[in-house]
């Protein structure tokens, strides 16, 4: 019975602690961010122009009373020369939080990348700030495709056209050789 009443004063224990010391809904290090989608918004006139996209962010698993900044950066696949589109996301309030926006480019390959910081360690010193959590996604800005980071163009094929041009040569060979065939019969009438 001594074992029993030691169990419920344990179970009264806990249950009290629980209730003083509730558990805390994120540890430091849980922070997540997301890279939604980025969706085209409308296709330009020409292809030449650029084309206007969307993309989603959000953020989860946040600790309360702490400040947060996300730093968008969209950058070109392979393009070490330009420094990209980047935008500083400093509204973040709470656990679920979304961030939209709109934005223009050139036909192409590219990638999103989303990080999220501390306000306070981010705004103190921007080269060593700590990444809590990131994200990246790569997409492509056009109707074309991306293949090991190059941007092609969908060739459309007329009813005209046919796939004896899709096998090198394949039409010369026949051609030869039915030239060579002719000029076998002319021959052999002779």
């Amino acid at each position: 019975m001594h074992t029993l009443g030691s169990a419920k004063k344990a179970v009264c224990v806990l249950a009290m602690l629980l209730l003083i010391a509730p558990l805390a809904s994120a540890e430091s290090g849980d922070e997540t961010i997301t890279v939604n989608h980025v969706v085209l918004v409308d296709t330009p006139p020409h292809k030449e122009w650029e084309w206007n996209y969307s993309y989603q962010v959000e953020v989860n698993d946040l600790q309360m009373d702490v400040s947060y900044i996300a730093v968008i950066l969209i950058k070109q696949i392979g393009d070490d020369e330009w420094g990209g589109l980047d935008w500083w996301w400093d509204d973040i309030e709470s656990d679920g939080d979304q961030y939209d926006f709109t934005f223009s480019l050139q036909r192409g390959c590219y990638f999103i990348k989303a990080s999220l910081y501390e306000s306070d360690d981010l705004n103190s010193d921007v080269e060593n700030a700590t990444v809590l959590a990131t994200a990246d996604l790569d997409f492509v800005v056009g109707t074309g495709t991306c293949v090991d980071g190059v941007y092609s163009e969908d060739v459309e094929m007329s009813e005209g056209d046919t796939d004896a041009g899709g096998l090198p040569g394949f039409g010369l060979i026949l051609s030869i050789t039915a030239a060579l065939g002719a000029a076998l019969i002319a021959t052999r009438r002779e």
